[in-house]
Order: C-alpha cells, then sequence, then structure tokens
C-alpha cells in the first residue's frame, strides 16, 4: 500500500476539501443565476408587452375620441338646422372646415366622414355625407360618396351601427362601433377598419353617424418589428371578428380566422385585458413555443410566440459562462495552494534533513548510533528546536537508546503541532477568501438595485406626465369643439347682418335679437378658452417642474391645485371624485415640485387601482396643514381598506397584491425612497379593511 508523507497527505485533504466544497457552491450558484435570470427575461417581456400596447391603445382611443367629438360637432350644426339658423350652403361649407381641420390635426387616421340619414337635411336632399382624407400633400374634401351608386344607407358599416342601435334602449352614452378588419379597394389598397359614432338628436333618434378611418399599415410594421426573443414571432389579433390583422410568420392567414388553429382558440378564450396571458410548451409545426398574449381596451389582442429553446439557450449560455469563470478560479486558487504549501514547508524539510544526516550508523558497525553537531544557521522558528537538540545530544550522549527514542518522539511532536498550525492558516485564509467574494457578490448586487431603482424611478415619472397629457388633452378638446362652433355661429350671425343692412331690410327687434345671440355665442367663446387657457397653464407649469428636480420657493396650495386639474380627467374617468381640503391657502415651501407631482400622481393612481371595485363611485382628498416648521400632506380615500399586514408591508421593495395582474411591487418603493430620500421628508400609512386608506407626508418647509 502507497504511503503519503504529511506534506502529501494535507496538501490532498485541502485540496479535495476545496474541490468539493468550491464545487457545491458553483452548482448552488448556478441555480440561482439560472432561476434569476429566468425571472429577468420575465420581467423584460412583461415591459415590452407594457410599452407596445399603451401604444395600441393611446391610437385606438385617439381615434375613438377624434369621432366622438365630430358626432357632437355634428350634432350641434343639425341642432342649428333645425332651428332655422344655417342654410343648406352654410351647413355644407361648416361641415368642410371641420372635417379638413379635424383630419389635419390627426395624421393616424386616413380619412373620415359625416354621415346624415336620408332627407333629414333637407326634403329634396337624400344623401347628406361629406367626407375628408389624406391626400398627397394635405387633407382633401370630397362630395363624391354622395352618390345612388355608392348609397352610403345601404354600406355594411352604416347598417351594422344603425341596427344594433335600432334593437338597443336609448341611453345618454354615446354609441361607438369598430367595424371588422377589410382591404380599402378605393385608394390605399390597405387593412383598415373604421370607428363609427352614432348621432342623436335632442329626442335622442338616430340621426345619422360619424365615421373614422384607420389605416394599419404603419401598426402592423410597428408591431412586426416587436421581438421578445432571438426567434419569436408577433401577431394582432381582432377579438370581435377573430381575424389576424398581422402575422409576419405566415402573412397569407392575415384576415383569416385565428381559432382555426388551436393556440389561436385558447389566445382567443383565456386573453385579459391590461393583463400579460402565458401558454406554456404549445406545439406548433414540431416545435414548441411559449405564447405570450395582452388584451388592449381597444378590443385587439397582441401577443408573441417565442421558441423554448430561445430562452434555455440564453440562460444556459450566461449559466455555462459563469460555471467556466468559476472552475477556472478554483483551478488556480488549487495550483497557487500547491506552491504555498511547497514554499510552507521548505524551512521544515530542511531541518529534518540536518537531523537525518545528523545521526548516522558506524561503518563497522551498523547497529551503533553516531550524533553528529547540527550546523543550522537559519535564524527562524526551528531555529530553538535545533539548539536544544544539539545540546541534548551533548549530555545525553551515553543514553544513545534512549536519547534516539525521545527525539523521535519529540520530532513527531513539533511535526504535528506544525501541521495543525498550517492547516488552521489555510483554514483562515479560505473563509476570508470566500467571505470577500460573497462580499463583492452582494456589492455588486446593491449597485445593480440603485441602478435598476433610479430607472424605474425616470420611467414612473415619464409615464406619470404620459397620463397627464392624455387627460388634459382629452379635457381641452371640448372646450376648444365649443369655441370653434360659437365663433362660426357668430360669423354667421354677422354676414346675416350685413345682408339684411345691403338689402336695407335690418330691422331694430332683428337687430336686438341678432345682438343678443351674438353676445351669448361672445360670452360661451370667452368662457371656453378661458378654461382651455387654465387647463393649459396648470398642465405646462407641472410639466415643466415634473421634469426639473431643482428646489425652488413655491406655494404647495396651488401647485397641488394645479396638479390635481390634470388629474381630474383620469379621475372622472373612473367614476371617482377627487377632493382639496386646505384651511389655510398660504403655505410656502421649499422644495422640488417635480418630485412632489410624481408622488401625488402615484398615490392617487395607487388609490384608483386598489381602493375602489369596479361598481363603487369613490373619493379621494388631498388635505393641507401647515405647522411651525413642517407641512402635513394627507392623502386618503373610503376605499376597500387594507389588513395590517399588508399596511406593514406595502413600502418594501417587490411587495404587491396584484402581481397577477402584472405589477412587480416597486411603485410604493419608489414613493418611499422619493420622499425620505430626495424630499427629505416622512410618510407613514393608516388603514383597516372596510375603512378606507391615510397616507400622510410630512415635508420640512425649508430645505437648507
Amino acid at each position: 500500500m502507497l504511503k503519503l508523507n504529511i506534506k502529501t497527505r494535507i496538501l490532498t485533504f485541502v485540496v479535495l476539501f476545496q474541490i468539493i466544497a468550491y464545487g457545491t457552491i458553483q452548482l448552488f450558484n448556478n441555480l440561482n443565476y439560472k432561476n434569476e435570470l429566468t425571472r429577468l427575461k420575465n420581467n423584460e417581456i412583461q415591459q415590452t408587452f407594457i410599452a407596445t400596447i399603451d401604444k395600441i391603445n393611446n391610437v385606438t382611443l385617439l381615434l375613438e375620441r377624434n369621432a366622438t367629438n365630430l358626432a357632437i360637432t355634428a350634432e350641434h350644426l343639425y341642432a342649428l338646422r333645425q332651428e332655422k339658423q344655417l342654410s343648406v350652403e352654410q351647413l355644407t361649407v361648416a361641415a368642410k372646415q371641420i372635417l379638413i381641420k379635424n383630419f389635419t390635426s390627426i395624421p393616424e387616421a386616413i380619412g373620415g366622414g359625416i354621415w346624415f340619414e336620408p332627407y333629414l337635411i333637407d326634403p329634396s336632399i337624400k344623401y347628406f355625407g361629406p367626407y375628408a382624407f389624406q391626400g398627397k400633400k394635405e387633407v382633401e374634401f370630397t362630395w363624391q360618396l354622395n352618390t345612388e351608386k355608392y348609397n352610403y344607407h345601404n354600406q355594411d358599416w352604416y347598417i351594422m351601427a344603425s341596427e344594433k342601435t335600432f334593437h338597443q334602449e336609448k341611453s345618454s352614452a354615446r354609441e361607438l362601433l369598430w367595424t371588422p378588419p377589410y382591404i380599402d379597394d378605393a385608394g390605399t389598397h390597405s387593412l383598415m377598419m373604421t370607428v363609427d359614432a352614432v348621432m342623436y338628436d335632442e329626442q335622442k333618434e338616430m340621426i345619422g353617424m360619424t365615421t373614422v378611418d384607420w389605416s394599419l399599415t404603419e401598426l402592423t410594421t410597428l408591431l412586426s418589428k416587436v421581438k421578445i426573443s432571438e426567434n419569436s414571432y408577433p401577431f394582432f389579433i381582432h377579438k370581435a371578428s377573430k381575424q389576424f390583422l398581422s402575422y409576419p410568420k405566415a402573412p397569407t392567414l392575415v384576415m383569416q380566422q385565428a381559432d382555426q388553429f388551436g393556440w389561436g382558440k385558447q389566445v382567443l378564450s383565456n386573453n385579459k385585458i391590461n393583463k400579460l396571458t402565458t401558454l406554456n410548451n404549445i406545439s406548433i409545426e414540431g416545435i414548441n413555443y411559449n405564447i405570450y398574449f395582452h388584451g388592449t381596451d381597444g378590443g385587439f389582442i397582441f401577443g408573441s410566440l417565442s421558441p423554448v429553446t430561445d430562452l434555455e439557450k440564453h440562460i444556459d449560455s450566461v449559466a455555462n459562462i459563469t460555471l467556466l469563470v468559476g472552475t477556472s478560479i478554483c483551478l488556480f486558487f488549487i495550483m497557487l495552494l500547491i506552491i504555498f504549501m511547497h514554499v510552507l514547508f521548505s524551512p521544515f524539510d530542511k531541518v529534518l534533513s540536518l537531523i537525518k544526516n545528523s545521526i548516522t550508523y558506524r561503518s563497522d558497525n551498523e547497529k551503533t548510533v553516531e550524533i553528529q553537531h547540527i550546523s543550522y544557521l537559519e535564524d527562524n522558528e526551528f531555529t530553538p528546536i535545533v539548539h536544544a537538540l544539539d545540546e541534548v545530544y551533548e549530555q545525553v550522549r551515553s543514553y544513545i537508546e534512549q536519547i534516539t527514542v525521545n527525539n523521535a518522539q519529540l520530532v513527531q511532536s513539533k511535526s504535528e503541532i506544525d501541521t495543525l498550525n498550517n492547516e488552521l492558516e489555510e483554514k483562515v485564509l479560505l473563509r476570508t477568501e470566500q467571505l470577500e467574494a460573497k462580499t463583492q457578490q452582494a456589492l455588486d448586487s446593491l449597485t445593480q438595485l440603485k441602478s435598476t431603482q433610479q430607472q424605474l424611478i425616470e420611467q414612473e415619472k415619464h409615464a406619470s406626465l404620459g397620463r397627464l397629457v392624455a387627460g388634459v388633452a382629452h379635457e381641452i378638446n371640448t372646450p376648444l369643439g365649443i369655441s370653434i362652433t360659437a365663433a362660426s355661429y357668430m360669423r354667421d350671425i354677422n354676414e346675416e347682418i350685413f345682408q339684411q343692412i345691403e338689402n336695407g331690410l335690418l330691422k331694430k327687434s332683428e337687430l336686438t335679437k341678432q345682438h343678443l345671440k351674438i353676445v351669448e355665442s361672445a360670452d360661451l367663446l370667452e368662457r371656453s378658452l378661458k378654461r382651455t387657457s387654465d387647463l393649459v397653464t396648470s398642465f405646462k407649469q407641472v410639466a415643466v417642474d415634473q421634469s426639473s428636480e431643482e428646489f425652488k420657493q413655491f406655494n404647495l396650495f396651488d401647485y397641488i391645485t394645479k396638479v390635481s386639474r390634470s388629474l381630474q380627467p383620469r379621475v372622472e374617468q373612473a367614476k371617482h371624485k377627487l377632493v382639496i381640503n386646505c384651511p389655510d391657502t398660504d403655505i410656502d415651501i421649499y422644495s422640488i415640485p417635480g418630485v412632489i407631482i410624481q408622488v401625488i400622481t402615484n398615490l392617487v393612481e395607487n388609490s384608483l387601482i386598489h381602493a375602489f371595485s369596479d361598481a363603487e363611485s369613490g373619493l379621494i382628498t388631498i388635505e393641507l396643514l401647515k405647522h411651525e416648521q413642517n407641512i402635513a400632506l394627507i392623502i386618503s380615500d373610503n376605499g376597500i381598506g387594507m389588513p395590517p399586514k399588508v399596511v406593514d408591508s406595502m413600502f418594501d421593495p417587490f411587495f404587491t397584491t396584484s402581481r397577477r395582474t402584472g405589477a412587480i411591487g416597486l411603485g410604493m418603493h419608489i414613493v418611499y425612497n422619493l420622499i425620505t430620500q430626495q424630499l427629505r421628508g416622512v410618510v407613514s400609512c393608516k388603514s383597516c379593511l372596510g375603512e378606507g386608506t391615510i397616507i400622510t407626508i410630512t415635508l420640512p418647509r425649508q430645505n437648507n
């Protein structure tokens, strides 16, 4: 049996121990890396879908609002016509101006029109349907669709809306309908859809409809470029018609039924609005795919087919690189340990050699041991041992046998002590190196977390500003439409008075009547423009301040009032109320207005999402209390409230009660960091189930 010396055994044990320990750590880390990479990839896919769905929702909402505004304006023109205040010629001019101006401001639509019921405008006019479309250089206007040949009253898009309206009970809500996708044979030859807005008179009887035509070419081209993995394929489906609007993998399937495929049926039956859904390991043509899809507010489904191998290949490549690097580091440390052990044991080997050579057998008698003087000139931990041993040699030469035994025992004891010391030093060194590696990993993770947190803060800031823009744009459309109509009406009255003066037919009573109409229209025009100006001024100040992170002195009550105007459209759309309560409006503060905007916007949005159920109408209150050194900003709601466990964890990172809806749990954590770090304030939350939620923010009046 092969016997190993002490140095070789120690080295062999340490190397084997390091290989086993380091290998176990690497396998454990490799598993953690795969899990973390999978989570990060899913988060990346989630963000890609959120950004894409926002673009689709914004376009469809813009088109629906445009059709609604056209319907409101056309209803007003019809009312003026019924009151004999507009002639057919004047109505024609007004319709042309409205359509050209409308579609000049919305390039997403390729055209649209105002279509009245037969003989409704005038008993001698069957068709009255002005139409405008995007020309090569500008918006063009046409009456070419007012023919017996086209007969728009019998077109599918008109019949669909009129029949649906006829069978439904009359309500105050504006009827909006999307046609199935179709190919525009008249001009663009592109894939299109049309949104219809039904028009009513004062008795809620249908008088016609307005339409906005949407070419899907630009949107489907954009969606075809969205890739969540190297070999993924996007698809775009119209839910109502179940037809493909875009499918780059097989373009011939556009406008064909998606439910002809098994996976298409699952997508149509399982899709949810504003929520990412996943079907895992779906076999298509012999290849396994993960299918990701997301429903939109406008009735569309956007999704992507990603081969399972794409995700596995990406994760395995990163994990294999990590494992290779770790193995290389392990081999390097083993080589370094071998060299270190050799250097560490060299003095010990030298002393053993001297001692061995000092004891020899006599040449004439191999059983007789001779002890020679040991010449050791080194000055180290072995020097006292050698000197002591030499003195023992001199004193006990006569007892050579006993000395030999004692000497062997002493050498063995010293060797064991040195071995234990060396082993202890090696273990301490190994533990120190492992601790340093773990510390560095923790520091790297902390740096990455701070970077990710800053990116999320910036994304949340831009998302808040986007919501403000959408709300203010919606609010501005109505007063501007009223202003345009009032101005047009005043101009018509003025022309009518001028004609009566020219013809010498103007009477005092008629002049007084027309004067009152002009005064009323001017007053309406002034109020509408004043409302528009206030909205633009508030939004401009809020938008400019939100993009800045500088401290400045401002009145907090006035500022929050401006912010609330921008939030009102979003709150009212959800059928809730937002109220500001401030006993003392003279509240000056030196702080960062942009961060305060983001905090208030996030908290109000959080209440809208979590505090109320779909069926109830809630109240959100913003209260300001001024103290000597601080200001208390209290945001409360009368919603469903939260249990104590949720209240205790709501500011923790990655904590959310809505993870299945796509939330990642960083919204309130970002709010907490903004308040405590940038605004240098304090935030607390008080809530009970069924009693609503109160969030109290204490801010210093002066940040020095």
